[in-house]
């Protein structure tokens, strides 16, 4: 049976939440920049910029994910 959240910890997943967004935001302003960019080397720091995020987004997601279940295991 689960443990039902503490205030602080429901208020740090909604925060884990607005970080994922804002990951996602600047993924798609950096795709974005990409589409307007013809310069090879610019492109290339625009695509590292851009794959920074979704690297950032991916480890707030798993955080996220072991959060939201304190209380369960892993088998």
């Amino acid at each position: 049976m689960s443990t039902p959240l503490t205030d602080r910890q429901q208020r740090i997943l909604i925060l884990f939440k607005v970080a994922i967004e804002r990951e996602r935001e600047s993924q798609a302003l950096y795709s974005e920049m990409l589409e307007n960019c013809d310069d090879p080397e610019l492109r290339q720091l625009i695509e590292s910029l851009r794959a920074s995020e979704q690297a950032h987004e991916e480890v707030l997601l798993d955080r996220y994910s072991v959060l939201r279940a304190p209380d369960q295991e892993t088998h």
